[in-house]
């Protein structure tokens, strides 16, 4: 499964408000970090936090936090040692943190004289929309709605992060080719350092399904379309995302001969 790419990490959603979008000027007024431990355990740290200036009123009509909310909230000072424990070696998650969320705790940092937190990897939802080229808009609430994520507290820092954490999940669910290798490879990949199709196992490492004359491989339980416009693709993925061309596949049309066919069209039926 996809999933077992991040199997033995601690894996936390993370998200900030904040007074304004210039991470050279602004604040953090909240923090959330939401996820689970290695053992399992459910991680839920999330605070508010004195800005050591004024709210501006557009702020807190996006996220409702106001200056008396935040008044007896410490400074991020106070905060920052809580907030490295769980980030440091952890799999961070955000939706648009490279270039926000991350860059405006990094400054924080800065200001206060502290290290940035070292985590193991951060995965930034919004780049993982856009390379896998997701229909629509990619911001957190639009896919949400897509994948039908409940975020009607939006813009309040535990809300997000959670959100955030299942938008992953059901991308992963939606593309498990993408998914198929280390998180170093994921995070490669991301970045641009490889290809998606180099990511997991080549089609030319994965068993050919007998009589399909390698035009169908096996990998653990899937059956992997190794030819077209799905190459690489899973018979699953194909039956979710494009179901008529799997009808095709299965027709007399298909290069694929009619024993292996009527082998797998079975399982797709009904």
């Amino acid at each position: 499964m996809a999933g077992e790419i991040f199997d033995g990490f601690r894996v936390v959603g993370f998200d900030l408000e904040t007074t304004g979008f210039d991470v050279r000027k602004e604040r953090i007024v909240e923090y959330a970090l939401i996820g689970s431990d290695v053992d399992g355990s459910d991680i839920n740290l999330q605070s508010l936090v004195y800005p050591e200036k004024r709210i501006p009123f557009e702020a807190s009509n996006v996220h409702g936090i106001k200056d008396q909310d935040v008044r007896d909230s410490g400074n991020f000072s106070e905060h920052i040692g809580e907030i490295s424990k769980i980030i440091n070696d952890s799999i961070v998650v955000g939706h648009n943190i490279i270039k926000f969320d991350w860059k405006m705790l990094e400054m924080e940092c800065f200001r206060a004289g502290v290290e940035t937190p070292k985590p193991r990897a951060i995965i930034d939802t919004l780049v993982i929309a856009r390379k896998l080229k997701i229909p629509g808009r990619h911001k957190l609430g639009i896919l949400c709605n897509k994948y039908g994520i409940d975020l009607s507290n939006a813009h309040r820092a535990d809300a997000d992060a959670g959100a955030t954490l299942i938008l992953l999940w059901k991308i992963m669910k939606e593309n498990p080719r993408f998914f198929r290798g280390t998180i170093d490879d994921l995070q490669d990949s991301l970045a641009g350092v490889r290809r998606e199709n180099l990511l997991g196992p080549g089609l030319e490492d994965l068993e050919p399904v007998p009589q399909s004359r390698g035009l169908l491989r096996i990998n653990n339980t899937e059956i992997i379309i190794a030819f077209g416009k799905h190459k690489g693709r899973s018979l699953d993925e194909i039956n979710r995302n494009d179901p008529r061309y799997l009808n095709w596949l299965f027709s007399p049309s298909s290069p694929i001969e009619r024993t292996v066919c009527e082998k797998y069209k079975h399982l797709f039926q009904g």
